[in-house]
């Protein structure tokens, strides 16, 4: 399942901490993204972030193997835009 959030650009940074944090997830920063990994994707396959600060717009792309998941991340990035 992949999900897609537009997400506050001030609050970018905090969504992906919490993200990381509650999973244990690895970060990798690059100059256009945040990529969130864990070891074993037998729950989150990876959970990209963009942050286009000209353009005062963010957004999250979470993609799940484990759906039940899905609560947790529209507690933090709110209500999903498109969902595959």
């Amino acid at each position: 399942m992949k999900l897609y959030y537009r997400v506050n650009p001030e609050g970018f940074r905090s969504f992906m901490n919490k993200i990381r944090d509650n999973y244990g997830m690895h970060e990798e920063i690059d100059e256009a993204r945040t990529v969130l990994k864990l070891d074993d994707e037998d729950k989150i396959e990876r959970v990209i972030g963009t942050f286009d600060p000209d353009a005062g717009e963010s957004q999250v792309r979470v993609i799940l193997v484990d759906e039940s998941l899905k609560e947790f991340f529209d507690s933090v990035l709110g209500k999903p835009y498109k969902i595959k």
